[in-house]
């Protein structure tokens, strides 16, 4: 009984600790999602929240405190119809134009036995100019 545990503990352990950590990892990258929907929807209001003398946002800034307790690896990249634009849909013009907020980040997946996995996924969304 011993012997046949001793073979299948690693396995168990292996299977056991991997979904724990795609689990962690699934939620860092749905809460990078999260923190991206609210950098573009921010950069999105931006010409409405000017022509109502309202200040505007930070994007960035958003970005980090939808994040919590995660970090994003780098600064996002701010598109308003394909063309940069980091302050995001800042002239009445560009209303009804996407506006795009992404960026590259790299989610680790420890799995003992396994080794280290990296994967990189573009965190991304889009919203439209208002």
């Amino acid at each position: 009984m011993a012997v046949e545990f001793a073979l299948i503990m690693p396995v168990l352990l292996l299977i056991v600790v991997g979904t724990i950590q795609f689990g962690r990892v699934w939620s860092q990258y749905q809460v990078f999602q999260g923190a991206a929907r609210e950098g573009a929807r921010c950069a999105a209001v931006q010409a409405a929240s000017a022509t109502a003398g309202l200040t505007g946002c930070s994007i960035q800034g958003r970005i980090d405190e939808a994040s919590g307790a995660y970090t994003p690896a780098v600064p996002a990249a701010v598109t308003v119809g394909g063309a940069p634009s980091p302050g995001g849909c800042v002239t009445d013009l560009m209303r009804g134009q996407d506006v795009r907020v992404f960026w590259e980040q790299p989610l680790e997946i420890n799995i003992p036995f396994w080794g280290d996995v990296t994967v990189s996924s573009t965190i991304e969304a889009t919203f439209r100019c208002e």
